[in-house]
């Protein structure tokens, strides 16, 4: 099989070595996993930047991550999360999920519904000298609020 015309086997490489840790992080890190912490601990940089649901302010730490995210998934203990697409080059890895579940604590403020949620989210991350370096986060917060039944439907 051809490679591209701009992919040359070190680039491919370094892709595939990037798409394994953004995996890893996507299921062994996610927040609802017991030792979720651990695993950010190996493939986090100590000065992670996140950039969560396009706010104006950054996430930046790898400790302050940990507070942030302990606290989205104190509503959603149980929040599953379905890996549908990853495409990865060079030091970029993109995934979009499905995440589907009850929200049996407060979130973003609000409290418990026990209403269950389902929908898509949109992560890149940036990886630099083995580590994740830098951390996008997009979801519909409004179809979540929404679907809570703490906003009207549009």
């Amino acid at each position: 099989m051809a490679q591209p015309i701009n992919s040359s086997p070190i680039t491919q490489d370094l892709s595939q070595v990037n798409k394994k840790m953004a995996l890893r992080f996507a299921k062994e890190g996610w927040g609802t996993q017991p030792n979720w912490q651990q695993v950010w601990d190996e493939l986090m940089a100590p000065d992670i930047i996140y950039h969560f649901n396009s706010l104006p302010d950054k996430v930046v730490g790898l400790e302050a991550n940990k507070q942030f995210n302990q606290d989205l998934f104190v509503g959603f203990p149980k929040l599953k999360n379905t890996i549908e697409n990853v495409v990865a080059e060079d030091d970029v890895v993109i995934y979009r999920s499905t995440l589907e579940g009850k929200q049996s604590g407060p979130f973003l403020g609000m409290p418990a519904t026990n209403k269950t949620v389902r929908v898509n989210d949109f992560t890149m991350l940036k990886i630099k000298d083995g580590k994740i370096s830098e951390w996008w986060y997009e979801t519909n917060l409004l179809s979540v609020m929404q679907q809570l039944g703490l906003i009207p439907d549009a």
